[in-house]
């Protein structure tokens, strides 16, 4: 039988993730949701997850 990990083992992996995949961004949770920040600019989500992806948008926006 295996152990399934703790939910705050499995959110350390996806911030750990998520601090990888966009280098100069940090990244908080409060009671609103996930926040990124790079200089000056604040993006807010509910989740990680949809944080990621709007990310995602934004950094390829910015390379177009």
């Amino acid at each position: 039988m295996t152990i399934a990990p703790s939910a705050e083992f499995v959110m350390e992996r996806l911030l750990q993730e998520a601090t990888r995949e966009f280098p100069g961004w940090s990244f908080q949770r409060d009671r609103s949701g996930w926040t990124a920040t790079h200089g000056d600019t604040r993006l807010t989500r509910p989740s990680l997850a949809a944080l990621r992806a709007l990310l995602r948008l934004h950094r390829g926006t910015r390379r177009n």
